[in-house]
């Protein structure tokens, strides 16, 4: 490919002149080529381009034909001097791309949160982790021996606690904005301006232990861990192709409740109660047994179903479901087995 040369013939110093098309740029050494400049209209092969090849053959440059070259280049890169210092500010007025810590690209980047963020916020990845991680943790608990009268305390001192810091923050709007900021896979939208969701799972728990033996404190907790997650994960997934029952929710989230709620059964009074009972318990801890009661573990296991799914269900007074769903399943199991009891 051939590179047109100016047409208007150029003086060296020394008194040579250099027509146009004298001399072809395809015998000059690489060297010239690469920082000759070009008329502006001309075509420009650059050298990174694998299309340019440079013939080595066709160089018969004499010493003279490059000083002509040279006093070309000096004479096309000699620009004035307020112009050149002028076109020097510009470039450190506007720094490349990524040079700049501060960029505005940069700066617009990390204001939009990720997509990996706006997925966990979205379906509540980490909370809803945390949230089902109680159920094998009070299990735990269970076979270590400790009963559930021993948590009340501590759950008391937590809920203080949490109390406190949200009365704090939702009194300063700085420190709100700070702490939301901090926690936001953990806080809610709708908890922002208003008391944390943790306070009423704590508060349930506490009132719980208080009055329910502890298989039926055990059985509380897990439907409020399990079934309540259960609920949420299935009625945002499949809830738009079942039933609507009530305002949020659905036949698919009561649906997996219940059988959430039948499977901790099974698992709480199958499996659980009969391996570590003479380890762990004392008498009075256990208050369904097939011994003791007129109501198989089948049936029970489906009322236990039952009570999640209706527990879940439950929307009275705005009530949050992490104080509804504990309380209501240890009243009504409570009362169903002493009901069956012998």
């Amino acid at each position: 490919m051939s590179v047109s040369q100016p047409q208007t013939p150029r003086k060296s110093k020394a008194g040579g002149s250099i027509a146009s098309g004298s001399k072809s740029l395809q015998g000059t050494p690489k060297s010239i080529k690469r920082r000759t400049v070009l008329d502006p209209n001309s075509s420009y092969i650059e050298e990174e381009d694998e299309t340019y090849v440079f013939n080595e053959s066709t160089v018969n440059t004499s010493e003279a034909d490059l000083d002509d070259y040279s006093e070309i280049l000096e004479e096309e890169l000699d620009l004035d001097t307020d112009e050149g210092n002028q076109l020097a500010r510009d470039k450190q007025a506007i720094p490349e791309a990524g040079d700049n810590p501060t960029d505005n690209s940069t700066e617009v980047e990390q204001k939009q949160p990720s997509r990996l963020r706006e997925f966990l916020v979205k379906h509540e990845i980490i909370r809803k982790g945390l949230h089902a991680s109680i159920g094998p943790f009070t299990l735990w608990m269970y076979t270590l021996g400790i009963n559930q009268k021993q948590f009340i305390p501590p759950l008391l001192l937590l809920f203080i606690v949490i109390f406190i810091q949200d009365y704090i923050r939702l009194h300063n709007p700085q420190l709100n904005a700070k702490i939301v900021k901090t926690w936001w896979f953990l806080i809610r939208e709708s908890e922002v301006n208003s008391y944390n969701g943790v306070l009423w799972y704590l508060l349930g728990l506490v009132l719980v232990f208080c009055f329910a033996p502890k298989d039926v404190s055990l059985m509380s907790v897990l439907l409020l861990s399990w079934a309540d997650t259960a609920a949420s994960t299935f009625g945002r997934q499949y809830g738009k192709y079942t039933p609507k029952i009530l305002p949020g929710k659905s036949l698919a989230g009561t649906f997996a409740s219940f059988v959430t709620g039948v499977l901790s059964c099974y698992l709480v009074y199958a499996y659980f109660i009969p391996v570590y009972n003479e380890k762990v318990n004392v008498p009075g801890d256990i208050y369904w047994s097939v011994q003791l009661s007129n109501l198989n573990l089948h049936y029970f296991a489906i009322l236990s179903g039952i009570v999640a799914g209706a527990s879940e269900l439950v929307t009275f007074y705005n009530m949050d479901d992490n104080f509804s769903i504990p309380v209501l399943s240890g009243v009504f199991l409570y009362g169903a087995v002493r009901y069956f009891h012998v």
